[in-house]
């Protein structure tokens, strides 16, 4: 009796169903719970792709991937039985990565990456604990530095914040306590 009961939590029945906003769902799912299982896959009222995924017991697990309108890719998330787990990629519409990272058990940590649309890195700023805590870099859309310093907390400057003009010409220093910030020096105009 045990060898059947085994054999038939192992078979799934593959359902497609029309929601009430047009998109069809594909996936596979057990009998006796209806959990998904395998592969998942959405698709607009036009057949195209718009999100895939894949289950394990009805939780996501693995890879999930997110469409644009036109096919390109949106977005690509891991998950480790529910739990954000492994890289993070968000895409411009026009294809070029916008935002990469790292989760770890739910959490963003690491180093994030912010791109311009031309490819060019736009901030380089670290988490833990889904905050911005750590160094972090900016860069003007032609790569010159923009702004470096630390964040504690979430968004909060804290200790020295340099600002840079597109040049990449120091402009002006700031001390800051938790977000709360005062010039300690400021670049002189020059004289004509």
């Amino acid at each position: 009796a045990l060898l059947s009961l085994a054999a038939c939590r192992t078979k799934v029945e593959k359902v497609e169903a029309v929601d009430a906003y047009g998109y069809t769902e594909r996936y596979a799912r057990s009998p006796e719970d209806y959990a998904r299982q395998g592969r998942y896959q959405k698709l607009d009222s036009a057949g195209q792709l718009v999100e895939e995924a894949n289950f394990v017991d009805d939780t996501l697990h693995g890879l999930r991937a997110l469409y644009f309108e036109n096919g390109d890719t949106q977005i690509v998330e891991h998950y480790q039985m529910g739990i954000f787990d492994g890289p993070y990629r968000v895409y411009y519409p026009e294809g070029g990565l916008q935002l990469e990272g790292q989760y770890s058990q739910n959490e963003m940590k690491g180093d994030w990456l912010k791109y311009y649309p031309n490819g060019q890195l736009m901030e380089r700023v670290r988490f833990e604990s889904n905050l911005e805590n750590g160094p972090f870099v900016e860069y003007h859309e032609n790569g010159n530095l923009k702004a470096e310093g630390t964040y504690r907390n979430g968004d909060k400057e804290h200790g020295e914040l340099r600002l840079y003009d597109e040049n990449g010409t120091l402009e002006r220093k700031m001390d800051c306590e938790n977000g709360i910030c005062r010039t300690t020096w400021k670049r002189e105009a020059p004289s004509n």
